[in-house]
């Protein structure tokens, strides 16, 4: 039997990772996204299928109950021109690891939720009412027992708001039991979400991709509008930073900065697509309203002994990829900088911050193991993110073995988590408003606001709430 040596493992080792970058250039292509989709709908076609969409729900996800309620309008505007079939899947729980701080999640997503209801005019969940394991076993019964189809959207959305509106529910002192059926038909669900490809309720599955939510739902509009030539615009688009607005911000309607000590913080990760996405778009939203941008880079979860299942690796992978198709933003040449490439991203941040090119160094960074394919854990690659940053190579270089930006990048997390958010990137906006009409004892009072959100796509809340300032 041959054996390989340790150098060979080695040089195998180094040509696989030599070829990453290329491979998931080619994984995110525009080729491949359209050679993909074409063979679907080819499929579809020849087998006269109509449009197959499964959604799969958790009584106790917000984002099922808000994403039903956008289905409830989303499926006679496009039912109507073309035949679809929605079929719903119940899920009574999801992998451990999906979601690494659980309480802070759930906390999190019954906030966000009650902002997408009132942004969509939607009904809200209620963040008063205790559920406990009977109420969850209940409501899933009826989810199982309703139809399936679309033509029972309605229902299924009577159910969940009885779950997360009625607070004069019965108390079930006795927790009820799935009959084997109903347990067989869970287990059917719980292993087609993972044959195809997720971890999360709330989305939808269709022809090879993945929605999430209604934040993504105006991707599979816009598919349903080009295959049918509709002329038709997406409607669920109220949660998309629009930074094109720029131009037309006039001097005038921006607020008086001496009045209004604003600053906006990105907590920020390195090796996180969607922080890639975060970075980007908090740059131009802060230069658009002129508003001091910190950054607080924390370790990426896998580096702080946190599993990130596949699944929901690949799904963020290919979802950072349209989403930076439609900000265009570059994003697909992968040089993953797990380990060494993000300790000496870090290690480098405090020398980049004093010569006041925090902000360009990492973007530099981030665009180089992002969609450059530059490997950040050689000299040679963090040479040229350096130099490009106006920094000093060899100065650099005796900064590599520090690492008293351990301190500070758990004290960034800790404050992070503080904040009630648990991952990147996270935003907080603050505005301390020192203004004449804030009276008391005849004294000028600061009048400090403040909103912290979890995620890019919350930019858009954050620009929402900038603008209600100026009002």
């Amino acid at each position: 039997m041959l054996k390989l040596t340790f150098k060979g493992q080695s040089t195998i080792m180094s040509v696989k990772t030599s070829l990453m970058p290329y491979l998931a250039q080619c994984l995110s292509s525009d080729t491949s996204l359209n050679c993909k989709r074409y063979l679907f709908e080819f499929k579809r076609k020849l087998l006269r299928q109509p449009h197959s969409l499964k959604v799969f729900i958790k009584i106790d996800d917000p984002y099922s109950y808000i994403l039903l309620q956008a289905l409830a309008h989303f499926i006679p505007r496009y039912g109507s021109s073309m035949p679809l079939n929605i079929v719903f899947y119940p899920l009574i729980s999801v992998p451990d690891n999906a979601f690494p701080e659980p309480v802070l999640w759930k906390k999190n997503a019954v906030s966000d939720c009650q902002y997408l209801a009132k942004l969509y005019y939607f009904d809200s969940v209620n963040s008063g009412i205790e559920h406990h394991q009977s109420d969850k076993v209940v409501a899933t019964k009826a989810l199982l027992a309703c139809g399936s189809t679309a033509a029972d959207i309605h229902h299924l959305v009577r159910i969940f708001a009885d779950f997360w509106q009625d607070e004069n529910r019965p108390q079930r002192k006795k927790t009820l039991q799935f009959s084997p059926q109903e347990k067989t038909s869970l287990s059917r669900n719980s292993v087609l979400i993972q044959k195809l490809g997720h971890y999360q309720t709330g989305t939808i599955h269709y022809a090879g991709e993945w929605y999430w939510g209604v934040d993504r739902l105006a991707y599979l509009e816009q598919r349903l509008i080009s295959l049918y030539k509709l002329p038709l615009q997406p409607i669920f688009t109220k949660t998309r930073l629009k930074l094109d607005a720029t131009s037309t911000l006039k001097q005038a309607e921006i607020p008086n900065y001496d009045q209004h000590n604003k600053r906006l913080t990105l907590y920020f990760s390195i090796r996180s697509p969607y922080s890639h996405l975060g970075l980007e778009q908090a740059v131009l939203l802060a230069n658009k309203y002129q508003i001091p941008l910190t950054i607080k880079p924390v370790l990426p979860m896998v580096m702080r002994g946190l599993a990130v299942p596949n699944a929901k690796k690949m799904y963020i992978f290919h979802d950072t990829k349209r989403e930076a198709c439609r900000l265009n933003i570059d994003y697909g040449k992968v040089a993953d900088p797990l380990g060494l490439g993000v300790e000496r991203c870090y290690a480098l941040f405090e020398y980049a911050e004093a010569q006041g090119k925090g902000t360009e160094y990492l973007l530099n960074y981030s665009r180089a193991v992002n969609s450059q394919g530059l490997h950040s854990d050689t000299d040679k690659g963090l040479k040229i993110i350096v130099e490009r940053s106006g920094l000093d190579w060899p100065h650099a270089q005796s900064l590599l073995k520090l690492s008293s930006w351990r301190q500070w990048a758990q004290h960034n997390l800790d404050e992070m988590m503080q904040l009630g958010l648990w991952g990147v990137p996270s935003f907080s906006y603050q505005s301390n408003i020192l203004a004449g009409s804030i009276q008391h004892g005849g004294k000028q009072q600061d009048s400090s606001q403040q909103l912290s959100v979890w995620g890019q796509d919350r930019l858009a809340r954050i620009e929402q709430f900038i603008q209600s300032q100026r009002l």
